[in-house]
């Protein structure tokens, strides 16, 4: 014997049950373009700094090649030997921009290229970590850190590089007042700056004969 159907009792017609699936769907997809949404505007605002950080930099370059070609009579030579442009290539890296920036006295942003190139050099496991271990320092190739040095000690007049904080670091076999005041000798680079693994890389790779 059948029983009639109690009025608000009933299952979900098979309508209604396609239409609770086409919305748990949609609820889905939605909570999946809100995810991405939030990863695209982190991406944007890294994609930001990295734009300003390269407007920064061409901005300086451009300063550097308008400085260059400014009025001759006001212009001074580039102390940077003609014969030593090939240099400011290596396998490893391009010190180019390194060379522009010493040049018009930018010491900080000089100080990061420094590091950055330094990083490059040495590999990827090194810009991973953000800084050389003495392993890294131990196998940095002696060109690259002559190049280095040789750009810092021409642009600051003998004042910056490796081989100034060499001098300070053999008379006192110590760093800590290398770093105190950017007008003391031996201040920059300063982010890869000297400490006993580069001391003994120094040394071993001859800057003296560079």
């Amino acid at each position: 014997m059948n029983h009639p159907q109690v009025p608000g009792s009933s299952e979900p017609s098979p309508d209604d049950q396609q239409q609770a699936i086409q919305i748990q769907n949609l609820q889905e997809q939605l909570s999946l373009l809100r995810r991405t949404n939030e990863c695209l505007c982190r991406d944007n605002a890294d994609l930001k700094r990295g734009r300003d950080a390269l407007i920064a930099r061409l901005t300086l370059l451009e300063n550097a090649l308008r400085d260059r070609n400014g009025d001759s009579n006001e212009a001074q030579s580039d102390p940077f030997p003609e014969s030593d442009r090939w240099l400011l290539s290596t396998s490893q890296a391009n010190y180019a921009v390194l060379k522009d920036l010493l040049a018009l006295q930018a010491w900080d942003e000089a100080d990061c290229e420094t590091q950055q190139l330094m990083l490059q050099v040495a590999g990827s496991e090194a810009q991973e970590l953000g800084f050389l271990t003495a392993e890294h320092i131990d196998a940095f190739p002696c060109l690259d850190l002559k190049i280095i040095n040789k750009l810092w000690t021409i642009y600051s007049n003998g004042r910056y590089g490796f081989m100034v904080q060499r001098e300070i670091w053999s008379r006192t076999h110590s760093t800590r007042n290398l770093w105190c005041d950017p007008e003391l000798e031996g201040y920059y680079p300063k982010r890869e700056g000297l400490g006993s693994s580069l001391a003994k890389r120094l040394l071993r790779c001859a800057l003296d004969d560079f």
